[in-house]
């Protein structure tokens, strides 16, 4: 049968053009071009070509047919998408409020070719390792693994495909289910997407994952070139591999026959994107897991709320557990009162137990990791002598100290206010405003203990190619005695020698502005944790403080999950945020400041004249976490409701009457439904 016409979607960006657009199918074309194919086409007036993606095929069309332009050519004679990645950009563009074209575009690699010159595998130059011994990474199963295996492999054996929220606690050996599970996967013919938060977590389970699966395994991510991203998509869609490692844009992995998604370390907030489409991994996981009959397992020592709200209240997720390490040892964690050391006359960065542990670790020839918690843009201005933080009383968030105006802003209300000469509490003349950096503390190790050789890993450290897998690399071979990171270095990270890990500045995450602050403080904290002490010997943690009698460090020091969840879950059904409601953000972004106050405040009125009855609340307007990015001004207004259907119908309907009456030029809208900070 004679294929006639296409239906395309313009790889165009700009909504005046999202819609789809018919096309003739020339007659030399007619058995080539198939339904996911990227073909080029004439487009209004423009002279050259432009890519089109086929997301139909059809005999017949009501539309003239001396109107309709002729395909020009392919690109590739092979589909880039399948049925089910179809499915996938659609909901997409639905989900997040963008355009198709850019939810197509994110789906597909960078450095996809323009012509049909597909080379074949030449095979894989390795990732430098982290893990060299040449012991067998198979051990024998604890009680634990063994009852969350049964109901795993029984899922991948049956129809139940209900995802499951993997809540084990660090060293409790979640890596080894997640092998036995994509092992199963395998043996029936299907393939398994494995996602890690960040690029440094990538190499290192590469590095465990090659010695089991070999050839099999296909490792992404956003350090390597386009042409070697578009190698390893290229792999997964001939059925050259069958394993998949990376960062989020992995989940995107071209298999045909998918059985299994992994998300490890499911909490984190990079499994959110940051540019449109700005998409949350693990929803749009489950959505594929659910096109491609495939199980999605969502694994933390510390699950997001979210998550376990959704498997303890709404039974969304089914929930697994793991309490015990395999080794049995749990680290003994100290909390610093940084008040005292002052007290004491200590005005270093490192308390005087926690520097004679580092000193001792050193002597012994055991290792030590300095980790400093620096979640959050700005810092917040704190008393040094009683521990008290700048507070919006409106809002009941910290205030944030912002340099451009010298002034402390609520990144809720828009309160601000000059900083305190003396303390408001105890009127201490000690007021400081917290912000120390990775270099500092690197300069501060290199004075304190000359003898020893430390390694930095941070964003400045690890901008080469491969620069993470070199210094954690150099650091499992004992080059050097301490390690000093952010949070790249806060999850994962199985170093034998480690027996002491310092947490420096506690409190940063915890007086972000966010209303998470509390929640990443936690996680961050056990997560870091867990890094001490996980072969055979005792492992130390200091966590240095100013606010030692917070819940979420005095939990932590337990790792007291369920205690933090059920206090935590009662502030957020208290103050009406997610998982009790949703929150839906509305960015105003332009490079003139008064006139996006301006439109914001229009839409804010037309947002209170549609709200008669009261089911939402407005909240703003008021200046973005950032205020100002590349000259563009950024000011925002917060939605709130229980519904997220009826939340976006009315932003949607709201911004669209602001529209009608104001052009809104040279101002730039971003929605963002809960998002994963207030920016």
């Amino acid at each position: 049968m004679n294929k006639h016409y296409a239906l395309v979607s313009l790889d165009i960006l700009s909504e005046a053009v999202d819609r789809l657009y018919t096309y003739a199918i020339p007659e030399a074309l007619n058995e080539k071009i198939v339904k996911g194919m990227r073909v080029s086409v004439k487009f209004g007036k423009r002279t050259n070509p432009i890519c089109a993606y086929v997301l139909d095929i059809f005999d017949e069309t009501d539309i003239d047919v001396k109107k309709i332009k002729e395909i020009e050519g392919i690109y590739e004679d092979y589909p880039v998408f399948s049925e089910e990645m179809l499915l996938l950009a659609d909901w997409m563009k639905e989900k997040y409020y963008t355009t198709l074209s850019i939810c197509l575009r994110q789906i597909l690699p960078p450095g996809l070719k323009k012509t049909p010159d597909v080379k074949p595998r030449q095979g894989k130059k390795a990732e430098p390792p982290i893990y060299d011994d040449i012991k067998s990474l198979k051990a024998a199963l604890t009680c634990e693994q063994e009852a969350v295996l049964d109901t795993v492999l029984s899922k991948l054996r049956g129809s139940d495909l209900q995802p499951i929220l993997l809540h084990g606690v660090t060293g409790s050996g979640k890596t080894e289910v997640y092998l036995i599970a994509i092992e199963e996967v395998l043996k029936a013919g299907k393939e398994a997407i494995m996602l890690v938060p960040e690029i440094a977590l990538t190499t290192q389970m590469v590095s465990i994952f090659t010695k089991r699966f070999g050839d099999k395994l296909a490792v992404t991510h956003s350090r390597l070139s386009s042409k070697e991203r578009f190698v390893k998509w290229n792999e997964a869609r001939l059925g050259e591999v069958s394993v998949m490692i990376g960062p989020r844009s992995a989940v995107f992995a071209p298999f045909k026959n998918l059985g299994i998604i992994i998300i490890d370390e499911e909490h984190e907030h990079t499994y959110r994107s940051e540019s449109s489409p700005k998409f949350d991994t693990k929803a749009v996981a489950i959505k594929r897991g659910e096109y491609s009959k495939a199980l999605v397992i969502l694994g933390s020592a510390t699950p997001s709320l979210d998550s376990y709200y959704k498997s303890q209240s709404l039974n969304e997720y089914k929930l697994l557990t793991m309490s015990q390490r395999v080794n049995g040892l749990f680290p003994e964690v100290h909390v610093v009162d940084m008040r005292k050391e002052l007290i004491s006359g200590n005005t270093s960065i490192f308390g005087l137990e926690f520097m004679q542990a580092v000193a001792d670790n050193i002597k012994t020839g055991r290792q030590t990791i300095l980790f400093l918690n620096r979640r959050g843009h700005s810092p917040f201005v704190s008393c040094r002598s009683c521990g008290y933080v700048m507070e919006c009383g409106n809002c009941r968030v910290n205030l944030t100290y912002h340099a451009a105006n010298g002034r402390l802003m609520c990144h809720y209300c828009g309160h601000s206010s000059v900083i305190p000469k003396t303390c408001p509490a105890c009127a201490s003349p000690y007021i400081k405003y917290f912000g120390i950096g990775t270099q500092k503390i690197e300069e501060e190790v290199a004075r304190l203990f000359p003898e020893a050789k430390a390694l930095r890993i941070d964003m400045d450290t690890t901008r080469q190619k491969n620069g993470h897998a070199k210094i954690l690399s150099a650091f499992r071979r004992e080059e050097a005695q301490i390690l000093i990171g952010t949070q790249m270095i806060a999850k994962g990270l199985d170093f034998p020698k480690v027996t002491l890990v310092g947490v420096m500045a506690a409190d940063i995450a915890l007086f972000s502005g966010d209303f998470k602050a509390a929640e990443h403080t936690f996680q961050l904290l056990t997560q870091v944790s867990g890094r001490a002490g996980r072969a055979e010997d005792l492992g130390r943690v200091y966590i240095q403080t100013y606010n030692p009698d917070h819940y979420s460090i005095t939990l932590a020091k337990n790792a007291d999950y369920i205690n933090f969840y059920r206090q935590e879950i009662v502030i957020r059904e208290a103050m009406s945020y997610p998982p009790f409601s949703h929150v839906f953000m509305v960015m105003f972004s332009g490079p003139r400041e008064k006139e996006i106050i301006t439109a914001l405040n229009k839409l804010l009125a037309i947002m209170e004249y549609c709200n008669k009855k009261g089911r939402f609340e407005m909240i703003g307007p008021a200046s973005a976490f950032v205020s100002k990015i590349k000259n563009l001004y950024r000011w925002r207004i917060l939605v709130k409701n229980e519904d997220e259907d009826l939340l976006k119908k009315f932003v949607l309907y709201c911004i669209g009457k602001l529209k009608e009456n104001d052009p809104l030029k040279d101002i730039s809208i971003f929605l963002t439904m809960d998002p994963v900070n207030m920016e």
